[in-house]
């Protein structure tokens, strides 16, 4: 049985000749339903460089991004996730 992701899975790639830096995130369905509005914020940013050729989508709504940025890529990431996962950890104790 397959594992359904909640979170969005996050990796840093390194090119072997050059060493440019390229941040790699799969952004799963179920999160996507319940984040959309950050995300589609966070992608039109004029300091995420990504183009149509980094973007893969997937049929059950996820999609998975190649991109590029002058801050440190683990920053731009916690400065995405963290906000909406402390959003949803309230929540989940307020229920």
């Amino acid at each position: 049985m397959a594992e359904v992701l909640k979170e969005p899975q996050f990796q840093i790639l390194t090119h072997q000749y050059t060493g440019e830096k390229t941040g790699r995130i799969y952004f799963p369905a179920l999160f996507l339903a319940e984040f959309h509005t950050s995300v589609t914020q966070w992608l039109q940013q004029q300091e995420i460089i990504f183009d149509e050729k980094d973007l893969k989508q997937y049929g059950d709504g996820s999609f998975r991004l190649y991109f590029r940025i002058i801050n440190p890529l683990e920053t731009e990431y916690f400065r995405l996730i963290s906000p909406l996962t402390n959003k949803r950890s309230k929540i989940n104790l307020i229920n």
